[in-house]
């Protein structure tokens, strides 16, 4: 507040202030338009999709098929496309690793497998019946992580970034109109504000891996017997990433479980 003042009330002039008059910086003043937990989960997937551009490599993302943006590469770490190949007539579908897909804009040549769609599909819901067939000692497991989940240190930290906050903010009150001090102290809060952002974050990916894993013991309970076919829906709901390798496909769900599966 009070980034300008007023110079005359007569002549109803405004100067920008630089140190003439106290600047406050004010919290929570507004309802915010987006909730912050809604706020807190955009980031997420945004550092997500993020993620797939291994080594700086750009790479579109695509939420078009249920796997796109899942599949990673066990040799390179590269995304896996989804490709139509047509042999001799016969049409089936494929997933490739980008770097072979692309090897002309590579300067090396990845040694990954191709490995057709149906495949790629079996071994979700091999996996997913391997939890189902285990969900006792998984289920088990889940809730012991969520109470392992402690928020004690984030509140900690964050009630002392706050604390620090407010002092560094009194201190730029009280030395109002010196603008080397104010400029320094400035730089102080806003290396704050970035930490405070930065503990807000973690405490949010935190709620958001207790939401995945309590999701995935309400799955289990709800699942009446294994599954006979391949869901896109259930993809989305439980698994996070996928990585080929030679001789096994390892699942991952997003409560964090891991399942090998040989294919």
């Amino acid at each position: 507040m009070q980034k300008t003042y007023t110079v005359s009330v007569l002549d109803k002039k405004r100067s920008i202030n630089n140190g003439q008059r106290p600047k406050y910086y004010v919290e929570g003043s507004h309802e915010a338009i987006i909730d912050k937990d809604v706020f807190m989960r955009v980031q997420s997937e945004i550092a997500r999709r993020a993620n797939l551009n291994p080594d700086g490599k750009r790479r579109v993302y695509s939420s078009k098929y249920a796997l796109s943006g899942m599949v990673f590469c066990g040799h390179c770490g590269d995304i896996y496309r989804r490709v139509k190949w047509n042999n001799r007539g016969c049409k089936f579908t494929v997933w490739r690793c980008v770097s072979r897909v692309l090897k002309k804009d590579v300067d090396f040549d990845c040694p990954a497998r191709t490995i057709k769609e149906d495949v790629l599909q079996g071994a979700i819901v091999t996996a997913v019946n391997d939890a189902y067939a285990r969900r006792n000692i998984v289920t088990a497991l889940l809730k012991q992580n969520i109470e392992s989940t402690v928020f004690g240190d984030l509140e900690d930290r964050l009630t002392m970034t706050d604390k620090e906050l407010a002092e560094l903010q009194a201190q730029m009150i009280a030395v109002s109109g010196d603008e080397a001090a104010i400029e320094a102290l400035g730089d102080q809060i806003d290396g704050l504000r970035a930490e405070r952002q930065n503990i807000l974050t973690e405490a949010a990916e935190r709620s958001d891996l207790q939401e995945r894993m309590n999701d995935m013991i309400s799955f289990l309970d709800e699942m009446p017997t294994m599954l006979t076919e391949y869901s896109d829906t259930i993809t989305r709901r439980l698994v996070e990433k996928i990585t080929i390798f030679d001789e096994k496909i390892v699942v991952e769900m997003k409560s964090g479980l891991q399942i090998e599966v040989e294919a």
